[in-house]
């Protein structure tokens, strides 16, 4: 089958083409909500239309202006994909699934689909996220917290006296400036409530996705890092929809 899959973030896009089973992902800033240059990319690399699988966070707006860049540059077969209450043997919790973020459950049913197993799957994104599945496919529920970069941007818009200009490497330790203490802090509380997850529900294997699951590894937290898992269950979603396994 051919096709893209395009997963939408807080600050990037990354999109793939689906022409097999592994994935070529390409990276794209988002810069005031701008799609044309990403639209037009893709159109380039593709032979002619064809149709194009979305995982966006980002709100209707900006949905609407990517919608448009990519009809624009000839890709008009655009779906703007939602959670399910069941997909690929993996059942929703939620009474509405509608009201779960769309990139939860795909990251989900990426992990899930690869290996179907007890599983931790863990995002650290601008929001961390840690969603449980049982081994019979059925999501036992998450946990939703800040993630760093909003922890850290909290304090400084809702405080006076935390001010500093340099930031400190991430560290477990106590800190001994201003930079050095708010970084530990924050890098403690998102470990402490990973592994008090990981403690209660050992037998799960951690799948880790995020722009900060690479510094929460280094911190110590274990588990496979699946940088691309939104798109692999962009990917797994598509391939169905397109009847070609």
């Amino acid at each position: 089958m051919k096709g893209v899959v395009i997963d939408v973030g807080n600050s990037a896009a990354k999109w793939a083409l689906l022409t097999g089973q592994e994935l070529t992902v390409s990276r794209h800033e988002v810069q005031g909500q701008t799609w044309l240059d990403l639209a037009r990319q893709i159109a380039q690399a593709v032979d002619g239309e064809v149709p194009v699988w979305v995982s966006s966070v980002a709100d209707a707006r900006a949905n609407g202006s990517l919608q448009e860049a990519l009809a624009e540059a000839g890709l008009s077969r655009v779906e703007f994909c939602r959670a399910q209450a069941r997909e690929g043997g993996l059942v929703n919790s939620y009474e509405d699934p509608d009201r779960m973020g769309v990139d939860r459950w795909l990251a989900m049913l990426g992990a899930w689909c690869a290996d179907p197993r007890p599983l931790l799957v863990i995002d650290a994104g601008s929001a961390l996220t840690c969603d449980l599945v049982a081994g019979d496919g059925q999501h036992l529920g998450g946990y939703i917290l800040p993630g760093p970069g909003m922890m850290e941007s909290s304090l400084l818009s809702q405080t006076q006296g935390i001010r500093y200009e340099t930031k400190e490497l991430p560290s477990l330790e106590p800190g001994c400036s201003t930079a050095a203490c708010v970084g530990s802090g924050i890098w403690t509380a998102a470990i402490g409530a990973v592994n008090e997850v990981r403690q209660r529900y050992g037998g799960h294997k951690v799948i880790l996705t995020g722009g900060d699951a690479g510094t929460l590894m280094a911190l110590g937290v274990g588990g496979d890092w699946r940088p691309n898992l939104v798109l692999e269950g962009l990917a797994q979603r598509a391939r169905r929809k397109s009847g070609g396994e």
